[in-house]
């Protein structure tokens, strides 16, 4: 509240009010000066007091202190430690926020990992063990006590700091893994944790591989199941699929998480490298498209391409990546990616503007995926023409789209594991031609 209004409810004088701020001390929040001074009212989280620092650790595994959160009656407040990171000097200039800041709400518990952590540490923390009824709270809570690697590179509090550098890691060999990551999945699937959060629903666990050279190098690994079915053969599919979505990103130069396929234990294995990590213990900020559209746009957006133009008028992100962002979705489009949401497009999180494209991930023929209950029966396949948003650049990921359902169709072995079913083949036979012909009308 101004100081005018407080003076004003309780009929008092500026005075009078200045002595019982000083006499109230650090509970009092006060940002602003002379007449536009404004006044907070710290609040403690149940045991963890009211304020905590906030950490960053480099590509070279070294924390840094960036700021400082402090918990407020409806809300929070976040102030640097040094200059103010240049999103903070356009919005946010006294770093109130309504709840938790927009740089936290990534590092949430998520997906099947999240669920997995939900249920371990909900009698411990005393929080819901169902991920849908926690509060900031109970985020928060779990960021001080078990946020020591979360994604990005943010820690929060001094207890999760000291456990992420005491941290020990234990790489597996790359030759080992045909025995390590079938007891890995099976311990993910038993409910045991197996690091921290990452988001999607797709069964996976977190690992750090010793490569033959012998460089650590933390990876995400998704995985079918063992039992041999229809349904876990389409999940193999559509492994192989993603890695060769991949494939065929990067051969455009596009920036995408590298990814390799393992088939081992009846299972297969998608091994995606994080980019959120470097080496043993470095970390790189990341920050979802939903997290930036949710603190910096009046409106989120249903798709990547009304996103994109929002950000790019804001000038939060550069043109070419706004570009680039729109490419994307025509491409996801046209590979049957129905799953293609907010948390699934990311940006280097750093003070300086604009934020730059982070590498995509989870670029794969969703639309095909099997229903809860199993559900194979067909669907059909039928991609959005290029309306005028992306008439620049729908063209070029068409393309692209062509020739990674053609890569499908004829079982283009970019690596030799790379095997997908005959029906599948068929299917991308299909889909290829169907892109063919929308590529000669529309192209």
């Amino acid at each position: 509240m101004a100081s005018r209004a407080i003076t004003g409810e309780l009929d008092i004088s500026p005075a009078t009010l200045a002595r019982i701020v000083a006499r109230l001390g650090p509970s009092i929040e006060r940002f602003g000066a002379a007449r536009s001074t404004r006044y907070a009212l710290r609040r403690p989280v149940r045991n963890f007091g009211s304020e905590w620092p906030v950490y960053r650790i480099s590509d070279a595994g070294r924390p840094q202190t960036w700021g400082t959160l402090r918990a407020l009656h409806r809300g929070f407040r976040f102030v640097p430690s040094a200059r103010a990171p240049e999103w903070m000097e356009r919005e946010y200039v006294d770093g109130i926020f309504p709840g938790l800041p927009h740089f936290l709400q990534d590092l949430r518990p998520q997906g099947y990992l999240g669920r997995a952590i939900a249920r371990e540490i909900a009698p411990r923390l005393g929080v819901p063990p169902d991920l849908r009824l926690w509060s900031d709270d109970d985020m928060l809570s779990y960021f001080l006590t078990d946020g020591q690697d979360l994604p990005g590179d943010l820690v929060l509090g001094d207890h999760a700091l000291e456990r992420a550098l005491r941290a020990v890691g234990n790489p597996v060999p790359e030759a080992d893994r045909e025995r390590a990551y079938p007891q890995q999945a099976a311990a993910a699937q038993r409910g045991e944790l197996a690091g921290s959060s990452a988001g999607g629903e797709q069964p996976k666990f977190l690992a750090t591989v010793r490569r033959v050279s012998g460089v650590p190098q933390p990876v995400l690994v998704k995985f079918s199941a063992a039992e041999p079915s229809p349904v876990s053969a389409r999940w193999a599919d559509l492994l192989a699929c993603e890695h060769l979505a991949a494939a065929t990103l990067r051969d455009r130069r596009i920036a995408c998480a590298r990814t390799g396929l393992l088939d081992a234990g009846g299972r297969r294995f998608l091994e995606v490298e994080r980019f959120d990590r470097q080496g043993a213990a470095g970390r790189r900020g990341v920050l979802s498209l939903g997290a930036l559209e949710d603190a910096f746009l009046e409106h989120s957006s249903s798709d990547w391409v009304a996103a994109a133009a929002g950000l790019e008028q804001e000038n939060w992100i550069a043109p070419e990546d706004a570009r680039t962002l729109r490419w994307i979705w025509c491409f996801g489009d046209l590979i049957a990616n129905t799953d293609m949401h907010r948390a699934n497009a990311g940006f280097w999180f750093t003070d300086a503007l604009p934020w730059r494209l982070a590498p995509f991930y989870d670029m794969l023929p969703m639309h095909y995926a099997p229903g809860p209950q199993g559900d194979l029966s067909e669907r059909a396949f039928a991609p959005r023409p290029p309306l005028a948003g992306v008439a620049d650049v729908w063209g070029e990921a068409a393309g692209a789209a062509l020739d990674f359902w053609g890569r499908v169709a004829a079982e283009a072995r970019i690596s030799a594991e790379a095997r997908i079913s005959a029906a599948f083949r068929a299917v991308a036979a299909d889909n290829q031609a169907t892109v063919a012909r929308m590529l000669r009308q529309f192209g």
